[in-house]
């Protein structure tokens, strides 16, 4: 059968200050009137049961996965939290063992709880597509195609050859520089890493045991939670990109087009949300005259702007960002010198 993993860790530091460590954007209303965790459980509706999908958090988000997972019909039982952040090698690999065990025969699919996807239908068409590549021993990944040179973004160089709807991937590119992305954006063969994979549990636990070893091994050994706490803090933090996708032959790609963000900055929510005609996004207590193209996010008080042109407004009851639009990736170097400052701390 067909099973998911949802990947629903984060820090909270790019949409700073809605966003917090305890309240990361997974959690965050800005696409919709939902959480951006229970739209993603919503795309899943028709693809595979409530009981097939897993969710893997923290444990200081604990209360609120178990209120999305109750909210959406998923199983308590199928929530992992795990004991401390350890990026997306672990989970993935722990839970696909999780679910080798009782269907030896799974296909799995790893999703991000915080992206967005327009075009629902266009999604699950897709997987269902990479499914059924999957179950011919391969790791797929979607790859997207690039609409500009985006440095917050991975990138997938694909092979030449189209396999019956599929390429094989040359190599993996972390985050370029705008130069290298420039370049990237005129070579039809690199794509935007989504960050979503679909394989067999089986061809997955391989991989990990020949690239992975040690780490796998303990993995193997979790099978208790007195083991599990123990056991975890063994485990490096690093990401399934650079364990296992970057090193295995098995890798294929399938392009996929159905309105795809990953929402990485205040800025990219101009994809995604209603602009007037001036370009700005406004929301909650606010009012503008004479901006263009700019973000207003408030509470409960009043914000006024006047004149402005590319930036980005976010007020909060404890905190207030004001930046350049073009300079929204930055924020999360910003949270990162509010963490070296104690002052600072209680605002992260």
């Amino acid at each position: 059968m067909t099973h998911v993993i949802i990947l629903a860790g984060g820090s909270g530091t790019r949409f700073w200050p809605l966003s917090r460590r305890n309240q990361p954007k997974q959690f965050l209303r800005v696409c919709s009137e939902k959480p951006m965790i229970e739209d993603t459980l919503l795309r899943l509706d028709t693809l595979v049961p409530k009981n097939n999908i897993h969710i893997a958090a923290g444990l200081v988000h604990t209360n609120k996965i178990r209120q999305s997972a109750s909210n959406m019909g998923i199983p308590l039982r199928n929530c992992f939290f795990e004991p401390s952040g350890k990026n997306t090698f672990s989970p993935i690999v722990l839970l696909s063992q999780k679910i080798y065990t009782f269907d030896p025969e799974a296909v799995i699919v790893v999703l991000p709880s915080d992206h967005f996807i327009k075009d629902s239908a266009g999604f699950r068409k897709i997987i269902k597509q990479a499914v059924s590549v999957a179950k011919n021993g391969y790791i797929v990944t979607l790859g997207i195609s690039p609409k500009g040179p985006e440095t917050g973004y991975g990138y997938i160089k694909i092979k030449s050859g189209n396999n019956k709807g599929f390429y094989f991937i040359d190599k993996f590119t972390e985050k370029p520089v705008l130069s290298v992305a420039k370049r990237f954006v005129k070579d039809r063969r690199y794509y935007w890493n989504a960050g979503m994979f679909i394989f067999k549990a089986k061809v997955m636990l391989d991989e990990a045991k020949k690239y992975m070893p040690k780490e796998s091994a303990l993995i193997q050994k979790m099978s208790s939670a007195p083991g599990l706490i123990k056991i975890w803090k063994e485990l490096p933090s690093i990401s399934i990109d650079y364990a296992i996708m970057e090193k295995s032959s098995k890798m294929a790609l399938i392009p996929a087009d159905f309105g795809w963000s990953d929402i990485g900055s205040w800025q990219a929510l101009e994809e995604v949300l209603k602009k007037d005609a001036q370009g700005n996004i406004v929301r909650g207590n606010s009012t503008i005259l004479d901006c263009n193209n700019s973000l207003v996010f408030a509470d409960k008080r009043l914000v006024a702007a006047v004149g402005l042109k590319d930036v980005v407004i976010v007020d909060t009851p404890d905190a207030l960002l004001v930046c350049a639009k073009d300079k929204s990736q930055d924020v999360k170097k910003l949270v990162e010198l509010f963490s070296k400052k104690n002052k600072y701390l209680k605002y992260i």
